[in-house]
């Protein structure tokens, strides 16, 4: 197969890159596993115009508007607007700024929080309320929209792993188990699993995360759980918590999923990943966030709880790094675990880069810069 583009890794940043450079009119190959050690391998992560910056809340505002045309032109729905709540110090802030890009996002009060939602936040911390679209996305159903719309479009998608990425006089040879793609220009897409394909270093953590996932259905008398992040949890050994509300797992149990940021943790290195993922999680973690869980849930009945290891890719700057690394090689990673949200616009802003126009956002290009080692 010959193509202008390959891009590596089939997740929710990359799948919108392949569709994006597809219905431009490039030739392209989408290649990746659809879900292997991925956060788009979970059914649920938190979707929100209100964003702790600016850019945050511009780059989840704009893909957001496009959620409803993949939807439609894919056949998959993906989005549930079921509401979202932070608790933050400078919560009036996350307002203003999400109402300059079309939100509701008004400050609300911790007893209009406790009577509509269950949650209880007693510790003096604002609290700013999203309604629609704040919520959750299924992220495998993102995925698949994403890249049922490229095919569409004419990309080629490959459903397995990228082994090796070896520079050519004509471009850049791809290889794995489907062979040889040959490609004049590739973006490399591949979150925490960006190997030295390369052997270009870029400043970014492999951040370990334990999520506790607990059997619950919600509360059945009109209260409805939304999506959630809080600064400053109750059980402080993590710094921030966040959660997606009740949602259906593939097995058929509903499943409520908290996550944090433990302090004090090791980076990973890349050779200690799989590892990593075998693994329960830690258990100091986990029993931070399931205290978390209880305390600011007191109502509610919880099943059994179980744990799982998960990795955030963070950057040097806080923000995607989304820009040429070398000639004809262009990469799009580091999410630094809020990117889901946003994933089709920074797709869209990394499709830009193979336009002749060059960078396609209002956003300065400098703040995507890859940080090199």
């Amino acid at each position: 197969m010959d193509v202008d583009i390959a891009v590596v890794g089939r997740g929710m940043i990359g799948g919108a890159a392949g569709r994006h450079l597809a219905e431009r009119g490039h030739t392209v190959a989408l290649i990746g596993p659809g879900d292997e050690y991925s956060s788009h391998g979970d059914a649920g992560r938190i979707t929100r115009i209100v964003g702790r910056t600016e850019i945050w809340t511009e780059l989840a505002a704009n893909s957001i508007e496009r959620y409803a045309d993949i939807a439609e032109r894919s056949g998959i729905d993906f989005h549930v607007p079921c509401g979202f709540l932070a608790a933050y110090l400078d919560a009036a802030e996350w307002a203003d700024r999400a109402r300059a890009f079309g939100s509701d996002a008004r400050v609300v009060d911790r007893e209009w929080v406790r009577q509509g939602t269950g949650i209880d936040v007693a510790n003096g911390l604002g609290l700013v309320y999203e309604g629609a679209p704040g919520g959750y996305i299924q992220p495998r159903r993102l995925v698949a929209a994403q890249s049922r719309l490229a095919e569409v479009a004419g990309a080629s998608v490959v459903n397995a792993d990228v082994a090796s990425l070896r520079a050519t006089s004509a471009g850049f040879e791809v290889g794995g188990s489907f062979g040889i793609i040959v490609a004049r220009r590739v973006l490399l897409a591949t979150g925490a699993f960006a190997c030295d394909l390369t052997g270009i270093r870029l400043a970014v953590e492999r951040r370990p995360r334990t999520v506790v996932m607990a059997e619950w259905d919600g509360f059945g008398d009109g209260r409805t759980v939304p999506s959630f992040v809080c600064d400053q949890p109750p059980d402080d050994r993590v710094e921030e918590i966040y959660w997606n509300p009740p949602i259906e797992y593939p097995d058929g149990v509903v499943r409520m999923k908290i996550g944090g940021n433990l302090k004090g943790f090791v980076p990973l290195q890349q050779a200690e990943l799989v590892d990593w993922f075998h693994t329960d999680g830690n258990p100091v973690e986990a029993e931070c966030l399931t205290n978390n869980l209880r305390t600011l849930l007191p109502d509610a009945d919880f099943g059994p709880m179980s744990t799982k290891p998960c990795v955030i890719t963070g950057t040097a700057t806080g923000y995607p790094y989304i820009g040429w690394v070398d000639d004809g090689l262009a990469v799009a990673r580091g999410g630094n675990g809020s990117s889901a949200k946003s994933s089709d616009e920074l797709g869209r802003i990394a499709a830009g880069l193979f336009s002749e126009a060059g960078w396609d956002s209002p956003i300065d290009q400098s703040v995507f810069a890859p940080v090199p080692v």
